[in-house]
């Protein structure tokens, strides 16, 4: 059967060759036309059946025979030949050498094989053996990676676009490129990344993504001194590119930077391009660290009125709120009024709301003439506090402290007796803005 094969492939050969012998397409003569033609048949054959040492010696004759750029096989049937060779090589000159081979046939694809496709694979693996066989020199391996992503674009593979960021990084720390270039690396890959994120949720470019963040944030170049020096005095030519800006953002907080001038415009400028109630809510925080309450408020607003908020975040937000009108802005009754709301929204929160009444409450300022009327906000604070333990218990201990507090500054029953009141009677309690039915207590 082997001998009908080979008798099979000389009968074809014969064939072939003449027709290319007389047009002369595989050499610069008819006689290097057909050595080429029986070298490329001869190796292909042993080659197919993973026959690699039978292949060898007329893979090299139709290398050294063939016009450079005859096939596009040859070259690639040629990279595996030479890995092949590679790891067999104990010698490191003669391994040195095949790897300069291995290049080289890269190197002829992507001169003479210009469809896209084929070029943009010749870089890809290029680079990736690159890194597995010249382990060594990273400068060569980091332009073959920007070789990649220059002419690849959006169409590089993720772990090409990670690697570059590695090496950028491996380059600058031991100093033969700059923090600049880095940082021009990182925007350019972030730029990738964020184009190719619109039609790629798969768990592999989500790793991938995390993992180019990663290594530029624990890089030590990305400071907040480094990134204000960056991005301050080219922000305002691109504050309308919604990927910049972005990624200004993550960067200055990824670094610690909420507190400068640069954050704060960047996430104004993102919450304009793209509104949503994350930025809304995070420009309430930065407006609330800076002591500007009103325009906090408004962004915390905003946010709780945005229609793609769930109702559990809604009811945090409000909750959120509350606390802020009551501890920053003095407010009891808009303070009270994000609390009863919150309440509304979700059981989980009614613990924390009523207890944030009951604060309210023992601090209000009650609008009645009376004596009774001066300490009757204590009543519904106690009530309140009373709730927040039914509805969540972990605050039990909390609440029952606050109760045991309050509880001293009921009346004593003399005091509800020369006001015509008895224990258990309804009562009605005033504040600015705030009313509230309860029952008459006596201290104990």
């Amino acid at each position: 059967m082997k001998k009908f094969g080979i008798l099979f492939t000389l009968i074809f050969f014969a064939f072939v060759t003449q027709s290319y012998a007389q047009a002369g397409k595989f050499g610069a003569t008819p006689e290097d036309s057909v050595e080429c033609v029986k070298y490329l048949s001869f190796y292909k054959d042993y080659y197919k059946n993973g026959n690699i040492r039978e292949a060898l010696p007329s893979w090299r004759g139709a290398v050294r025979i063939c016009p450079v750029g005859v096939t596009q096989s040859l070259y690639q049937d040629g990279q595996n030949i030479i890995k092949y060779l590679i790891n067999q090589a104990k010698d490191p000159a003669r391994r040195a050498e095949l790897v300069d081979s291995l290049i080289m046939m890269y190197d002829i694809r992507i001169e003479k094989f210009p469809t896209s496709k084929s070029r943009l694979s010749a870089y890809t693996y290029k680079a990736y053996d690159m890194i597995t066989f010249c382990a060594n020199n990273e400068e060569p391996i980091f332009k073959a990676l920007q070789d990649v992503v220059n002419f690849g674009g959006t169409n590089t593979d993720h772990g090409i676009l990670v690697y570059d960021m590695q090496y950028a990084v491996n380059l600058y720390k031991a100093g033969k490129i700059t923090a600049q270039q880095v940082f021009e690396e990182y925007e350019k890959l972030g730029a990738i990344f964020e184009k190719k994120a619109a039609g790629n949720g798969d768990d592999a470019f989500t790793e991938a993504r995390n993992n180019f963040e990663t290594i530029f944030a624990v890089s030590g170049i990305a400071d907040c001194d480094n990134l204000l020096a960056l991005f301050g005095p080219k922000f305002d030519s691109n504050a309308s590119d919604l990927a910049f800006v972005k990624r200004v953002v993550q960067l200055l907080s990824n670094a610690g930077c909420e507190r400068s001038d640069l954050f704060l415009k960047a996430v104004e400028a993102l919450y304009k391009m793209e509104p949503s109630y994350t930025s809304a809510y995070y420009l309430y925080r930065l407006y609330s660290s800076r002591d500007d309450n009103d325009t906090a408020v408004s962004f915390l607003q905003k946010a709780i009125n945005d229609d793609s908020i769930s109702q559990v975040i809604r009811a945090d937000y409000l909750l959120e709120l509350g606390t802020f009108y009551f501890k920053k802005m003095n407010n009891n009754s808009m303070a009270a009024d994000a609390a009863r709301k919150a309440i509304e929204q979700s059981d989980a929160i009614k613990g924390k709301a009523y207890l944030l009444l009951g604060h309210i409450w023992a601090m209000a300022k009650t609008t009645g003439d009376t004596e009774i009327d001066a300490r009757a906000n204590f009543w519904v604070a106690v009530d309140y506090f009373a709730r927040a333990k039914a509805a969540d218990s972990t605050l039990a201990e909390e609440c029952d402290k606050l109760v045991s507090t309050y509880r001293q500054y009921f009346p004593t029953i003399e005091e509800a007796f020369m006001h015509d009141l008895s224990d258990g009677a309804s009562y009605t309690v005033t504040a600015p803005g705030m009313s509230a039915t309860t029952t008459v207590r006596t201290k104990k």
